[in-house]
Formats: C-alpha cells, structure tokens, sequence
C-alpha cells in the first residue's frame, strides 16, 4: 500500500505544473518544448539517474501573427490552422469565394471561406470498445473529443485547396459555441499543406460568409516561424530491478499546449520518486518521448511512442539478447475536470470530473486498474480495448507490439486549446494526485504479477465496439 506521506504532496505537484505552464506553449521543438525538456532532465539529473536522449530534426511551423479583415473590417480569427501555411506581414488580399468543403474547383486565385459542421453523433462505436465502467453505470461521454475529431471526419482537405490554386482558406466552425472553438489548435495530425488557413468562430463566420456570397474582397494574415532543420528529443531513464532482463516500460510525451496536454512527464516524476529506492522485482523504463504533437513525422507505426521504440529495442523485445517488456503503464491528460456546451449555448463546467478512458490491454490489466481505483475518491472510468485500429494516446504503440498495457487518457473538450492561461481554471492538482496513485499502485502490482499471468494484448477488435 503506497502511503500518503511518500507520494508527492498536491502542492509538490501544482509547482511543478506552474513551472511546466512558465514555459509556455510547447508544441513540439518549440522554445517552451525544448525549456520543459530541459528542466525534465534537470529533476532526473537531480534524483541521481542517467538520462538517455536521443534527438531528431524535423521541419517546424509555428504560428507568429494570425489576422483576417473583409472589407476592411476586422474579423476575429479563433486560432490558425497548424502546419497550413503562411503569408508576409501584409498577407494575401484575394475575391472570397463559399465552397463546400473540397469543391474548390472555382476557386483558384481566390480565398476559399468554408463551413465545418461540427459532428454531433460521432461514431463512437467505430472508435472505441468498452470493456467495463467503475463506478457502474458510467458511460462513454456524449461528445468527448467533438472537435478533434470533426476536424478529422470533416477535413478541409487543404492540399486539394492549394492543388486547384487557392489562394488561402477560412474556415468556419459551425453547430458549436464561439468559446469553445477559441484557441483550438486543430487538426494536429496533418502535414505541412502549403496554404494559408485560419479559423472563426460561428458568430463572425457569419460576416465572413456574407461578404463570400457577394464576392467581396478580404485578406488572410498568417505570419509563422519556420525552420528546416529544427531539433527535439525523446529521453528515458531506468529503475534496475532484480529481473534485468524483463522490463515495464511507463510512458508519456512532453510536447503539449496547455496545462493537462501534456502533464504526464510531471506525473511520471513522481513516480519516479517514489519507485526508485523500492526493491523492484523487474526493471522500469520511463522514457519521455517527443512527436506527439508532429506525428506526420513521429508517428512510426500509430503514435510517437512507436518512434521510440524502433530506437530501442534492446529494452523491450526480447529478441537476440534483449530486455522484455512484460507490461506498459501510459500516463497522459491528468487532472482534467469536464466543460461541456449546453443547449443554451453556454460552455461551462459540469461539476464532473472528466471521463477516465483507460485502455487495457487484456483482461488481467482490467482486473489490475479494478482493484486500484476502488478507493478512489472520484472516480469516473471506462476501460477500453483498442478497436479498428484506434487506441486514443501513447499506448497504441505498447498495445500493438502485443505488450499488455494500462494507458489513462482524459479527453476533454478543451484538450487542444492553446491560450494564455493553459486552461488552469480546468484543472484539479488533487485529482491528478489521485491518479498517480492510481498509477503507481498499478505499476506495483503489475510488478509483483508473474509473466505468464500478465499475458499478451488482445489485439485490436473490428467492425462495431460495445457502447454501453
């Protein structure tokens, strides 16, 4: 049983989180990226642990300046599209033009204004399989995860848009309140296109289009940072225990926008805290990994993760003499709280805490993350099993090379946003507590838990998920 006095206190951690925050946005290879890294790497250092790195180059675009005028008006843009394109400082002036999305066939050397819909009945039967809920009765939230997944399911197709000639792209957010688009760092996943986009919210996107239908003129304003050889890295440290030779590798990456996306390095300090002068029967590897936030570049096989992976065999296959990973434990998204939008339009807190999707890689894991979250104070979870091919979060790697794993990931409306003041006001520094608890007392009991009992991952499961 892990006491309370050996676990980082929640004002341990909330320092911690206000130094990560100090560091700003950081997307990956960004200045407040590379800080966080180095101030990861600092704590390590500090708690006596070599630390491995391994460092990459990659293309990178980040938003400087993002503007769009109608007419000389100025119309307020919710966010750039990441990764879209870019313009001078007095951007691009052309005839606006309302397309549907991808039918940009009479647009060229004009701006294309676009609706995006937002998805209302997602398709969540496709994307997720639910093996169990704790408390019972808990349900796969209505909406989890909307935008991000609108801004998949409805893609603009960007590359389509500069291919015909367009000049730039708006696009407007449709069926969804103005608040909760604002600072939507949306789509993550995409590649570099090329093409100026921006996005605005509903309530503007009405001028925008009004001045579209009647071929008015407006200019799109993206001003970005852009280097070619930009550098980031992936770390990990080691825990020897007395079995060297099979290993439990505990995971997370550091890139992130706010204060939840991503905290779970901060998480794994403090387990690394606490485990490293417990007797362990197998050795643990925590490795921070980059990417997650490039992943056309990262993302291997599934997730950043699997870049790591591929760079490291000799601590998780078991082929030719190597380490063999016998379970994972993924850490991502602690401390979310639960914003929804109602009907009346407002975004505001439910008084919830956000749902706990935790992904578990057979049975024996689900039985394992059961029994540590009995005692929870609050506790909201549905446990998954990776289907047709989605694994939400950095477990997808472990998952796919049939490592047993238990991955907590949150999913809150407002994962993406990228502001300021890191979403603070959603966050709860006792319930990321909680949840490291939770972690840690999994990893423990996994530790102890025999190899053949921990087994092999499912696998993935296909055509419609349970829901209920």
């Amino acid at each position: 049983m892990i006491q309370k006095s050996k676990l980082d206190s929640e004002e341990s951690m909330r320092k911690k989180i206000e130094i990560m925050n100090g560091f700003g946005s950081r997307t990956t290879g960004s200045k407040g990226h590379q800080m966080f890294i180095a101030w990861l790497k600092q704590q390590l250092n500090d708690m006596g642990l070599p630390v491995y790195s391994d460092t990459y180059t990659f293309e990178r675009w980040e938003e400087k300046r993002s503007a769009l005028t109608v007419n000389q008006e100025d119309i307020h843009v919710s966010s750039a599209y990441p990764y879209s394109g870019e313009t001078d400082e007095n951007g691009i002036t052309g005839e606006l033009i309302h397309v549907k999305s991808g039918n940009y066939s009479k647009a060229k050397g004009k701006i294309a204004v676009v609706e995006i819909k937002k998805v209302k009945k997602l398709p969540i039967g496709l994307i997720m399989n639910k093996r169990a809920a704790y408390p019972g009765g808990t349900r796969i939230a209505a909406g989890d995860g909307d935008l991000v997944l609108t801004s998949v399911l409805r893609n603009p197709d960007l590359k389509k848009a500069r291919e015909k000639g367009v000049k730039a792209v708006v696009l407007i957010w449709k069926g969804v309140a103005d608040e909760k688009v604002e600072d939507q760092y949306l789509p993550f996943t995409d590649e570099y296109m090329g093409i100026p986009a921006v996005w605005v919210n509903e309530t503007e996107g009405k001028k925008v289009i009004a001045a579209a239908k009647k071929q008015e003129q407006g200019t799109v304003i993206l001003e970005a940072e852009k280097q070619t050889n930009a550098k980031t890295e992936s770390f990990h440290v080691i825990i020897r225990g007395r079995n060297e030779d099979q290993t439990i590798l505990i995971n997370t990456h550091t890139d992130g926008i706010n204060v939840v996306e991503e905290n779970g390095a901060i998480g794994m300090l403090s387990m690394i805290r606490y485990l490293q002068n417990k007797q362990l029967s197998r050795t643990m590897v925590f490795s921070f990994v980059t990417g997650h936030f490039r992943l056309p570049v990262f993302k291997g096989t599934s997730q950043a993760a699997s870049t790591w992976l591929k760079d490291h065999p000799e601590l998780w296959d078991g082929k030719k003499g190597n380490k063999k990973a016998v379970a994972g434990i993924t850490v991502e998204h602690l401390g979310s709280m639960e914003w929804k939008e109602y009907e009346s339009g407002q975004y505001k807190a439910t008084g919830n805490i956000q749902t706990e999707y935790t992904y578990v890689g057979n049975a024996r894991m689900g039985r394992i993350w059961e029994k540590v979250i009995r005692d929870r104070s609050r506790t909201r979870t549905v446990t998954l099993r990776g289907h047709n091919k989605f694994e939400f979060g950095e477990s997808q790697p472990l998952f796919e090379e049939g490592i047993p794993v238990i991955g907590l990931i949150q999913m809150p409306d407002y994962l993406m946003v990228n502001n300021k003041t890191r979403e603070m006001d959603k966050f709860s520094v006792s319930l990321m507590r909680e949840q490291v608890k939770s972690l840690l007392k999994a990893t423990i009991i996994v530790d102890k838990t025999p190899q053949k009992q921990l087994g092999k991952s499912d696998g993935y499961l296909f055509l419609y998920g349970r829901t209920w």
